[in-house]
């Protein structure tokens, strides 16, 4: 296998991007080297481009970096995602209804999902992923409904940088692959969180690229065989339902 279709650099560039947070808006050279793990040497050559791009700036007073002006032209130019999330939140509101179950967003970031929205049920115990906060993809119902979408160098990649963690082999995966892209729903059964399934399926945009991923997650005490295969049927509907108003728009 081969994953060379990737600039190494540019992606550690957005590694760097990311470690930037609400929390930890402002970090040095060897705060960011020691979050990328990468030569502090590297990180300033990369930051520095970063800062003359306007993705960055320095503060003077304490010589550490945050984010820069050139995001707010990037947020705006995002209207059109923003619309498609709000119809995606749409339909989980109907997925939450009629499952009374916790209803999640997830967005793929390589080999991450990002759990960008909730919906969150009323029962007590419940899953309680942080929003905002990355897990590996490759371990979810959320993330491998994206995984499937995706192109044979970036499975190759996800795949060659997490084999171990997977814990298959590269045939076994893309037999998991197959058999998503064929049922179009992704099934965690106790894979990310013991006693925890969830169900989940692709929301495509403009020419069928599947932009979100929609999943109804409960305890295994609440979502039985018969159970799972109700919410199968419910997510699945709502998701085609939210990827054609999207790409009506």
């Amino acid at each position: 296998m081969s994953a060379n279709s990737f600039s190494t650099s540019l992606l550690k560039a957005f590694d760097i991007l990311d470690c930037f947070t609400e929390e930890t808006p402002e970090l040095g050279i060897k705060e960011l080297a020691a979050m990328v793990g990468m030569p502090q040497s590297s990180v300033y050559r990369m930051v520095q481009s970063l800062m003359f791009s306007g993705l960055v700036f320095q503060n003077g007073n304490n010589k550490k970096y945050l984010l820069g002006p050139k995001m707010t032209i990037y947020s705006g130019k995002c209207r059109s995602l923003n619309a498609y999330r709000d119809i995606a939140i749409k339909y989980m509101q109907k997925i939450a209804e009629e499952t009374d179950e916790t209803v999640n967003l997830g967005i793929l970031d390589r080999d991450r999902i990002v759990y960008s929205h909730r919906i969150t049920c009323k029962h007590v115990l419940r899953p309680d992923f942080v929003l905002e906060a990355s897990y590996p993809a490759f371990r979810t119902g959320l993330g491998m409904a994206l995984i499937a979408d995706l192109g044979d160098s970036a499975i190759e990649w996800i795949y060659e940088n997490n084999a171990e963690d997977i814990g298959l082999t590269f045939e076994e995966f893309l037999g998991i692959i197959e058999g998503i892209r064929k049922d179009g729903c992704a099934f965690d059964d106790e894979v990310f969180c013991e006693g925890l399934r969830c169900v989940a399926a692709p929301v495509r945009g403009p020419g069928g690229k599947a932009l979100f991923s929609i999943s109804v997650s409960a305890p295994t005490l609440r979502m039985d065989d018969e159970t799972y295969d109700r919410d199968r049927k419910i997510v699945m509907k709502y998701a085609a339902q939210a990827s054609r108003e999207i790409q009506e728009l």
